[in-house]
């Protein structure tokens, strides 16, 4: 791993089926929206030895007419949505903030799942986004200080917190305790 800059990181590492998948759908996603990884894989793509079924990804909102354009991209690359096979409920379950699933044709694990922002935490996340380029590829994953305040003040599961503490021992040089401390604390309040 090479830290470029706060915002860009190169990661060399052999892309494992998780990656691929993670590679193959970013890639038609963000031909139509501002997307960012976040939560559980961000620590494995950084090595966190632990299995995920899904990959939660935070988009900007878009126009229904967009959507389905995004929509009719993903299907034609051999994905299916878990929740609805109408763009037009699945639209409408973002706009009721749900999450929506697309996993490969014929398979449930793992998924993506897709939710609109809808809060300043989420548009905190999209405005300051990482870049980390694997294999050539460009992926979006959430600040890594993001990462380990939600995982440390919302979630705080025993797998959450182990997640927030690798990412701390990888990021030592880099992540900034106050600026963790600050969002703890906008978590908390709101």
């Amino acid at each position: 791993m090479k830290v470029l800059n706060k915002k860009t990181i190169r990661l060399d590492k052999e892309l494992n089926i998780l990656d691929k998948f993670v590679l193959k759908f970013v890639s038609i996603l963000e031909k139509y929206v501002k997307y960012v990884i976040v939560s559980g894989y961000v620590a494995i793509l950084f090595g966190r030895a632990r299995a995920t079924e899904d990959i939660d990804i935070i988009i900007s909102k878009l126009p229904k007419n967009k959507f389905e354009k995004l929509w009719n991209e993903i299907e034609k690359n051999n994905f299916w949505c878990l929740n609805t096979p109408s763009a037009e409920e699945a639209y409408k379950n973002l706009i009721d903030e749900l999450a929506i699933r697309f996993a490969k044709k014929g398979k449930i694990i793992p998924n993506v799942e897709i939710k609109f922002c809808k809060n300043e935490i989420d548009k905190y996340t999209l405005r300051k986004r990482m870049k980390v380029i694997l294999k050539g590829q460009e992926i979006f994953i959430s600040p890594i200080e993001m990462q380990i305040a939600y995982k440390e003040a919302i979630l705080k599961s025993e797998k959450d917190l182990e997640d927030a503490l690798h990412l701390r021992e990888i990021f030592k040089e880099i992540i900034s305790e106050k600026e963790i401390e600050k969002l703890k604390k906008v978590m908390k309040n709101g």
